[in-house]
């Protein structure tokens, strides 16, 4: 399943990277109420409530951030398991800076759906696409909010 959108944020690219790639910050803003454990400077373990009605259940997912090319561009691979089923996912992150206080935030995920989870990607991939967007939306309005203080 492929994912991906943009967004500008009116901030510099380095606020923006710093909030971006800054875990406890992008929790704020996560649904689920998700728990961040971090294990390293490049790894990390989020437990959060995922799904809705029948398909709520909460699942653990270990996060990799393989590529870190400050203040441009991040890469992350995640596995986990939803419902016993297993979850894989790279997605990366790109910033540009079109004005020095303006930043163009462009993003892609690639998803892999396994076991049961297979038969519901069709069905999954609209309110991931929304959530992740939500995310954003609420990432870049506290962006914003601090830039402009």
């Amino acid at each position: 399943m492929q994912l991906s959108g943009e967004t500008e944020i009116a901030a510099g690219r380095k606020l923006v990277w710093n909030f971006l790639t800054d875990p406890q910050q992008v929790a704020g803003c996560l649904p689920g109420d998700p728990h961040i454990e971090i294990v390293d400077e490049r790894n990390l373990r989020v437990t959060a409530k995922v799904g809705s009605g029948l398909f709520k259940t909460t699942a653990t997912v270990e996060i990799e951030l393989t590529e870190l090319t400050e203040p441009e561009r991040a890469r992350a691979s995640a596995t986990g398991a939803v419902m016993a089923s297993p979850v894989t996912a790279t997605g990366t992150l790109v910033l540009e800076e079109i004005e020095p206080n303006l930043t163009r935030v462009s993003w892609s995920a690639d998803v892999t759906l396994g076991g049961m989870l297979v038969g519901f990607v069709g069905m999954v991939q609209a309110p991931a696409q929304d959530g992740i967007g939500r995310t954003l939306e609420c990432l870049k309005a506290r962006i914003e909010a601090e830039a402009a203080s």
